[in-house]
């Protein structure tokens, strides 16, 4: 996990994490106290509406705070209520999730097609499957079984496109894992993942643009 960068007395935007595809909701408000370790750390109970949030163990919380003019996104669960003085808090644990809010240039769009990924640490030089959830010139969300770490690098073949008579094919391309979660429940997969396409150079963003654009032709999307 990229290290946490936030200072006591930050103020948190908190939402329930919700299966992809669904909007995430920052209605609650809450304040960070400190870190205890590297996996815990302590925060106010959430407020909802003026009152205070009621604790569940098995429901993961979003945590959107401010670095400068950067926004980050950390994943964790309560795991108890601990006192400081007059004042009780949170126990917090960090899971696998912490990304950079970024306005996206590129167009993200929602079809499901099949691809395969290689990771730098697989233990065999098969490719594993994956499923598209959407897609964009700048990267794409995936469903897939592994449990990538984030900011991983995978190596991505993008399926070939038939349109008119013509085959379509873009390079293997390299995608950074930007975030990391469970999958729905009945998902044909475990995870979901995000990544964000790392280029050479222009040539080979424009080459992922046209390659998008096949895709946009060939579904009507």
């Amino acid at each position: 996990m990229a290290e946490q960068q936030i200072t006591p007395g930050t103020k948190l935007q908190v939402a329930f994490d919700v299966p992809m595809g669904q909007k995430t909701d920052f209605n609650m408000l809450a304040t960070y106290k400190e870190g205890l370790d590297e996996a815990y750390f302590l925060m106010s109970a959430p407020m909802l509406a003026g009152k205070p949030l009621l604790m569940d163990e098995n429901q993961k919380l979003l945590l959107q705070y401010k670095v400068g003019e950067e926004t980050f996104v950390l994943a964790g669960y309560p795991e108890a209520v601990e006192k400081k003085g007059i004042r009780t808090y949170w126990k917090m644990r960090k899971v696998a999730e912490q990304r950079t809010l970024v306005k996206r240039r590129d167009e993200r769009f929602k079809v499901a097609m099949r691809l395969t990924y290689q990771r730098d640490n697989a233990p065999t030089p098969e490719p594993e499957d994956a499923m598209t959830i959407d897609v964009s010139a700048g990267g794409l969300a995936v469903y897939l079984n592994d449990y990538p770490d984030v900011g991983e690098a995978l190596a991505v073949q993008m399926p070939s496109i038939r349109l008119q008579g013509e085959r379509h094919e873009l390079p293997e391309q390299l995608g950074i894992v930007c975030w990391v979660r469970r999958a729905p429940k009945g998902s044909l997969y475990r995870n979901v993942c995000g990544l964000q396409f790392r280029y050479a150079g222009d040539m080979e963003r424009e080459l992922v643009k046209e390659y998008v654009g096949y895709i946009r032709t060939k579904y009507k999307l």
